[in-house]
């Protein structure tokens, strides 16, 4: 779907286990299970209504979605959760729900929907995921090593020399 300003949206608040689903222009409602079979049913929503589906960054909850509805060719859109929320208090709404947060997501992207982005490229994606990984594990060894240090000047690190040299 090229033209995305007809204002057939679904916004979806994404959460590791439920997908809370608001469509526009009829308001309708559902919540659909955060699993295969769940992302599914979104497909099937937005193929019935030729919708764009949005939702916000959710630290990765939601990829599957995002990658299998860009698979299944329905237009999908990952939109800024600060500007999502920025919009929320121009708008004055105050209450946090996921249903509400669904309804705030799918009005935000009718009325921006040049603020979405596009699926990265799989390539991308997966370099993405290992320097995220790279990071973490940094920020492991950095723990570890400093733990090692602390162990040293108490006198009890005899059980950390041969880490503390693998470490190293």
């Amino acid at each position: 779907m090229d033209d995305l300003s007809h204002g057939r949206v679904i916004g979806i608040d994404v959460s590791r286990d439920w997908l809370d689903v608001h469509c526009l222009p009829d308001g309708h409602c559902c919540r659909a299970p955060n699993t295969p079979a769940g992302h599914a049913v979104v497909a099937d929503l937005a193929r019935d209504r030729d919708a764009v589906v949005c939702f916000e960054s959710t630290g990765g909850q939601e990829w599957p979605l995002w990658v299998l509805l860009e698979a299944e060719g329905v237009a999908a859109r990952q939109v800024p959760p600060a500007q999502v929320k920025a919009f929320a208090q121009s708008r004055g709404t105050r209450a946090k729900t996921d249903r509400i947060d669904a309804e705030l997501i799918a009005r935000f992207f009718a009325f921006r929907p040049e603020a979405g982005r596009s699926l990265p490229a799989e390539k991308l994606r997966i370099l993405r995921a290992l320097t995220s990984k790279r990071a973490q594990l940094v920020e492991m060894r950095k723990r570890l090593l400093a733990q090692i240090r602390a162990h040293q000047k108490l006198g009890t690190a005899a059980m950390f020399e041969d880490l503390g040299t693998e470490l190293k």
